[in-house]
């Protein structure tokens, strides 16, 4: 029996990534045509069976609906180009309410505007692509893609992503950001702007090439390294332990492993999460070292523990908190 038939009973409680997967699968046979009766019976039940199942089968179904349309748009893809939706893939896909509840989601938690993909502020949300890779975004990134027969690329806008790319050697998978162009066969990474310029490279498997847009030659990070590329530096290696890794990639399950930054850098963080404000009395405040993991939604809760941690008081107030070293009267 297939696994996409299955009743959900027998088996285990499935992974996100198997999830993901599966609904690569099913988005991919929808894309070649209508489904037999009983094939549109069994996707029902599948999507039915799980909430998240519906929801991961939206975004494959988004993803493959805005690459037909880079596609169909080849190399004169516009920068005020949509994707295009028909009622195949929104609605006859899935069937009555199962495909409205499906579009609810999508528009609920990724924008596909201008030819881009993008997440708003606070959003972490996981992508399939057609040709069998996935990307994952943090909060307030957007991509633009630009697939083609001789190579895959992705232009990184701003934000930060995770790029889990599928083996094609006949395809270079290629990132751009800022300058930098980082490209792999088949591993996982991630590619982060910063505000100042520095574009970030975590490598988490395989083998990544990053060099300057137009360089001849660049440095070649394997698995458990980083590189941080500033426009006036030499791109450098930095060897990562495998748990450090894990931590820098924490916020694909909304946390934030914030052991040995700053209060400052701290508070930064959560602003890419939240408007919510972390505020100093004192300036001298932020230089303070915090540790622990937090959740990326909660930074009052952050605020006040570290607070108590370093003897510290958080005053809550309209729209943020305020740190101070003494208790307001």
């Amino acid at each position: 029996m297939s696994p996409l038939t299955q009743s959900p009973s027998r088996l285990p409680r499935e992974s996100a990534a198997e999830i993901e997967a599966a609904a690569a699968v099913w988005a991919a046979r929808v894309d070649r045509g209508p489904l037999a009766p009983e094939e549109q019976s069994a996707l029902d039940a599948w999507a039915a069976a799980d909430p998240r199942r519906a929801g991961a089968y939206a975004r494959a179904m988004a993803a493959n609906a805005y690459f037909d349309q880079a596609a169909a748009l080849g190399p004169n893809l516009r920068a005020d180009a949509a994707p295009a939706w028909t009622r195949r893939r929104t609605f006859a896909a899935a069937g009555g309410a199962v495909a409205a509840s499906l579009f609810g989601v999508v528009g609920a938690n990724l924008l596909w505007t201008r030819g881009r993909i993008a997440t708003p502020k606070g959003d972490v949300r996981r992508i399939s692509l057609p040709e069998g890779s996935a990307v994952t975004l943090n909060t307030d990134t957007a991509i633009r893609p630009d697939f083609s027969a001789s190579e895959r690329r992705v232009e990184l806008l701003r934000g930060e992503a995770l790029f889990d790319v599928a083996h094609d050697p006949s395809r270079p998978f290629r990132v751009v950001a800022d300058g930098v162009s980082v490209e792999a066969i088949g591993t996982s990474f991630t590619v982060r702007r910063h505000e100042d310029g520095a574009v970030e490279v975590i490598v988490r498997q395989g083998l990544v090439d990053v060099r300057r847009v137009g360089a001849a030659s660049g440095v070649r990070l394997p698995a458990a390294t980083a590189s941080r590329v500033d426009s006036d530096q030499p791109i450098l290696a930095k060897a990562l332990s495998p748990e450090a890794v894990d931590k820098a990639m924490a916020w694909r399950e909304g946390r934030l492993d914030l052991t040995g930054k700053t209060l400052a850098a701290a508070a930064a963080e959560f602003a890419r999460y939240s408007d919510y404000e972390i505020r100093f009395e004192d300036p001298a405040l932020g230089r303070l070292e915090v540790s622990g993991v937090y959740s990326i939604s909660d930074p009052e809760g952050f605020a006040r523990a570290a607070a108590l941690s370093l003897g510290l008081f958080a005053e809550p107030g309209a729209g943020g908190v305020l740190i101070s070293a003494s208790a307001a009267s």
